[in-house]
């Protein structure tokens, strides 16, 4: 695959406002005003837009039958997924700042493991061009 804007475009710039958003706030140099609650709400949908910004890309990772990605991919897509919808929930609800970093950290871990293989993992050509093609036994 390579990198596209239709693809990695949206999802980049949501991540990025959830981080510069983020970054203001706990350096305290703006949105001083806004709550933990606040912030983590705003976060948070960034985060959804990021991760349904391809939602065909989603159907492949989880259970097209055309181009899956490795499973180890999966599990650790999953793992950061469930680690920032439960980090998500709790600052919400207790407006736990930890639980907003936690937040933070992993929408930035699932856009970085996301782009790097949307960057390296080659297409559906090059891998036809790279796999020996199969043979039938005799």
């Amino acid at each position: 695959m390579r990198l596209t804007w239709k693809r990695d475009g949206p999802a980049t710039l949501f991540v990025a406002a959830a981080a510069v958003l983020y970054a203001l706030w706990v350096t305290e140099t703006g949105l001083t005003g806004m709550s933990t609650r606040a912030l983590g709400a705003a976060v948070f949908v960034l985060g959804l837009a990021a991760c349904t910004s391809d939602r065909a890309e989603m159907a492949i990772v989880y259970g097209a039958p055309c181009r899956r990605p490795s499973m180890l991919y999966v599990v650790t897509a999953s793992i950061l997924g469930a680690v920032a919808l439960v980090a998500g929930i709790i600052a919400l609800v207790s407006a736990n700042e930890a639980m907003l970093a936690t937040l933070v950290t992993a929408m930035a871990a699932l856009w970085v493991i996301a782009t790097l293989r949307h960057a390296f993992e080659p297409t559906q050509h090059e891998r036809k061009e790279i796999s020996p093609p199969l043979q039938k036994a005799a």
